[in-house]
């Protein structure tokens, strides 16, 4: 019998035996994450960061993808929210572009993907894996927790409940289409009559 498989993702699933399902890669990408900065005195800085998507968990490395060193995990069942980042066209200082959130536990993970479509991938692909999480929030907070407040409402309270409406099921960076041309004064002309007041 040879050496154990380097690979940390190929050892865990080996080891759990029936658990190879779980440990079924789902997406992997170089994307660059934000600290978390759980302490109030640590700096705000972003590294480039492998993060590899399974069926049970999201963990980040650091490094390349045939020496990678497991800097974080995150279980799916305790993800809360995973969402697209609203910028409204502040400065992002990294050159991924394209912000999306996930919430756990008592942390916001900020992660910068180098393009709307692989955004997109990553954020619909969490959001299929966490939608019977039992703890997912009805509401959250559509932009940056940033110098002691969320950019969407000014609340100072990190932990205070989300100001919009969290859609697990859709996409929030596509643009409703329009209305179909008549449909709405069609739409207008069905309305039942008010009943008589008497």
């Amino acid at each position: 019998m040879g050496p154990p498989p380097s690979d940390e993702l190929h050892q865990w699933a080996e080891g759990r035996g029936g658990a190879r399902m779980s440990a079924e890669l789902l997406l992997e990408e170089t994307l660059i994450k934000r600290s978390q900065q759980k302490k109030r005195t640590s700096p705000l800085n972003y590294k480039e960061r492998l993060f590899v998507l399974t069926r049970s968990k999201l963990t980040y490395y650091d490094g390349r993808a045939e020496k990678k060193f497991r800097r974080g995990s995150i279980e799916l069942s305790r993800i809360r929210c995973a969402e697209i980042v609203k910028n409204g066209g502040g400065i992002i200082p990294c050159q991924n572009k394209y912000p999306f959130q996930v919430v756990y536990d008592a942390n916001t993970l900020y992660v910068f993907a180098p393009s709307h479509d692989s955004r997109s991938l990553w954020v619909q692909s969490l959001k299929e894996e966490i939608k019977d999480n039992p703890g997912v929030w009805a509401k959250f907070h559509p932009q940056f927790w940033q110098e002691g407040a969320w950019l969407c409402c000014r609340q100072v309270e990190k932990l205070a409940p989300g100001c919009e409406e969290y859609n697990l099921f859709g996409d929030i960076s596509r643009k409703p289409l329009p209305p179909i041309p008549g449909e709405e004064r069609n739409n207008e002309r069905r309305r039942p009559l008010p009943p008589p007041s008497l």
